[in-house]
């Protein structure tokens, strides 16, 4: 039955109002949008939308737990989802544990003859008794200092949490906020299981994952940055075309490319999570992303995996689960790593590049070489090492089978440019305490936020280790020189790059962002640079077309530049091409317009205005240099420096998507390095 009274949907009086109003609803592109709608009316009024669009406006709470109006009671979301993620791991159905993974189960749980929740009474709810405690040892508040659950430290229950559930208990301890003849259920966060569920089961899979490039998609300022810049320069029509990948739940709950992180709910900035690939139950054989994502609360819906005789269910008080053989196919990544925009422009082509390579007529997947125990080799399945895919709570290890395991880590060339105190974990009063401020930290708040540093330190080190293990299978470099020359001669220095990969292009995915080139330089016996190529200029970029240094004639351009990235190329009104960085041409229209491509675009991979010039190496295939040197008339021993190098971002980039504050972050990768000497006589 349909709801006929849609004031309704709002929290009864007397209960904490979230803010729902139409500037929170609107995000700040979509406010310019018609701002700017209503230029024609006249300058003044343009300067009064203006100055009305810069007043300040009230700061919303991030990050958003329930992102979207609902007709829930206004607590309910956040009950749910805090015992959810803390509790309910271990108080599952069918076990000797009461169970919290319902509404239902809350309110007929009880410890021994205490109810759980007596509905407008938290002195009396045992539940209340059991997570509330004083982080500030405040004598004479009836509170003890610690909390008997959740046991873990770093997981117990944040002020606000236990303010929430003593509200919620005390204002009835409802669901919904609606009479009995509504029965609406509308798409919520809560129908998508946060990976902190998933935890408690999977504690390999959920650690792998949480360092992981899936885990940081979202997160990555530099995306958001670039996102955003690509909204404004194609006039926002550009839509959810880059955020569906990089956060398919955020998507599927309504949340628009506009929308900046802080206010984005946290499943949404768990970017590609756990849900993202295991409940998807059908094949899809798309690109570009939009891939559906099946929703249900933990234990009401199937998890989708590898294995064909999957665990699980009602009898263990854990979700069911099946076999998705597709899963395991390259097709299943591609859906998201083969990306073309409506233009027909060809971003990102990993997966076709598979699908033309060595490693697939051999029947090497993608999943062999980026989820194995070696990142960047391929492993079959019967090679990879035996253990448990799961640890119940409760449950016997013996009656849970041993599994060939896989690596959730699935390392590529990117890492995180966040603080350890941002990725990848954070604490769940970090989002109510400016925990910046040391000093009006309280002594819970100081030692649990130590640990996440020591602990996200941990993570992000082995993180760099399974980057650095993957870059290290991309190349190998060859150099020939002569041993000795004449004083004034001209001689070449060789230089061979391979490729090792057989699976694709080195190097791969947006690959108008990767640098993966060869710097070769000679020095005299003072230090002095002889001759150089691959070298950076002042604003650490290399010395090309994008190069600032260069367009501004302050220093010559690289002609033997060895570079392996690919570049965006516009067509300009003077019929010739230009390298751009951002993926939009604005030398033909200074406002672009994405609309779907007018010719057979897919025929050649590109609208006639605007290609990819291809740099990178094909698989297992090599390109060679040669560089010309020209040594002074001084004799002496003169050392020559060879490097492949890798970058997985450009300087320039951030410059153009106003992000330049991270550049000191960025990292040149040495895949291999060959250092020898010419003898230079009279």
């Amino acid at each position: 039955m349909q709801c006929t009274h849609p004031k309704l949907f709002w929290p009864l009086d007397g209960q904490r109002k979230v803010d729902h109003g139409k500037d929170a609803r609107m995000p700040a592109a979509r406010k310019l949008t018609s701002q700017l709608a209503v230029l024609t009316v006249g300058l003044g009024l343009v300067c009064a939308l203006w100055l009305w669009g810069a007043a300040p406006t009230t700061v919303e709470a991030i990050p958003h737990l329930i992102s979207q109006p609902h007709p829930y009671d206004v607590d309910w979301p956040e009950v749910y989802m805090t015992l959810a993620n803390k509790c309910a791991g271990c108080h599952r159905p069918n076990t000797k544990r009461v169970d919290l993974s319902t509404y239902e189960a809350l309110l007929a749980g009880k410890v021994g003859k205490d109810r759980l929740v007596v509905p407008g009474s938290p002195k009396d709810s045992a539940l209340l008794a059991y997570v509330e405690w004083d982080e500030h040892a405040q004598p004479g508040t009836g509170m003890p200092r610690t909390p008997e659950m959740p046991p873990d430290k770093m997981e117990w229950l944040t002020p606000g949490q236990q303010e929430a559930i003593y509200r919620w208990i005390e204002n009835g301890a409802l669901e919904y906020a609606l009479p009995e003849n509504c029965n609406i259920t509308p798409l919520t966060e809560m129908e998508f299981p946060s990976a902190k569920q998933c935890q408690t089961c999977h504690p390999k899979q959920y650690d792998e994952w949480s360092r992981s490039m899936h885990a940081y998609a979202q997160h990555s300022p530099v995306f958001e940055a670039f996102n955003l810049t690509l909204m404004e320069r194609t006039s926002g029509t550009q839509g959810t075309f880059c955020t569906r990948c990089h956060t398919p739940v955020g998507t599927a709950l309504g949340e628009n490319a506009n929308r900046r992180n802080v206010h984005r709910s946290r499943i949404s900035m768990e970017g590609v999570t756990c849900v993202s690939c295991h409940r998807r139950s059908t094949k899809h054989y798309k690109a570009s992303g939009r891939v559906p994502v099946e929703p249900g609360k933990l234990l009401d819906a199937c998890m989708y995996g590898p294995f064909d005789d999957a665990d699980g269910g009602e009898a263990m008080g854990t979700h069911e689960s099946q076999g998705l053989p597709y899963i395991k196919t390259s097709q299943f990544c591609g859906e998201c790593h083969d990306v073309t925009n409506p233009q027909g422009v060809r971003l990102e082509e990993a997966f076709s590049e598979w699908q033309n390579s060595p490693a697939a007529k051999q029947g090497i997947t993608c999943q062999q070489c980026h989820m194995g125990p070696v990142q960047g080799v391929p492993f079959q399945d019967c090679e990879r090492p035996l253990g448990r895919a799961a640890v119940v709570p409760e449950v016997p290890e013996d009656q849970l089978p041993l599994r060939r395991l896989t690596d959730h880590t699935f390392a590529g060339p990117d890492y995180s440019l966040l603080p350890d105190t941002e990725f990848p974990e954070k604490l769940d009063w970090m989002f109510e305490v400016d925990y910046r401020n040391w000093n009006m930290l309280t002594d819970y708040q100081k030692e649990t936020l130590t640990e996440l540093r020591k602990k996200n330190r941990h993570s992000l080190r082995i993180a760099a280790q399974k980057r650095y293990e993957v870059l290290s299978q991309a190349a190998d470099l060859f150099v020939s020189a002569p041993q000795s020359a004449g004083m004034g001669d001209k001689v070449h220095i060789n230089v061979e790059v391979k490729s090792k990969l057989s699976g694709h292009s080195f190097p791969t995915g947006f690959t108008a962002e990767r640098q993966a080139w060869v710097s070769v330089i000679v020095h005299d016996e003072q230090g002095r640079v002889v001759f150089a190529s691959g070298d950076l200029d002042d604003n650490g970029d290399l010395r090309d077309e994008h190069s600032h240094a260069v367009l501004g004639g302050k220093v010559p351009y690289d002609r033997f530049l060895l570079n392996f990235q690919n570049k965006f190329t516009a067509l300009t009104s003077e019929g010739t091409d230009h390298s751009v960085i951002l993926s939009v041409n604005r030398f033909l229209t200074p406002i672009n317009i994405v609309r779907p491509a007018e010719g057979i675009s897919a025929s050649f991979g590109r609208p006639p205005t605007f290609r990819i010039a291809k740099g990178s190496l094909a698989p297992l295939s090599k390109q060679s240099q040669s560089y010309p040197v020209h040594l002074p008339k001084e004799p002496g021993i003169y050392r020559i420096t060879a490097r492949l190098n890798f970058r997985h971002l450009p300087p320039t980039l951030l410059d153009r998507v106003g992000t330049p504050h991270l550049k000191h972050l960025l990292e040149v990768v040495v895949l291999q390095e060959w250092c020898g000497t010419i003898e230079v006589t009279p």
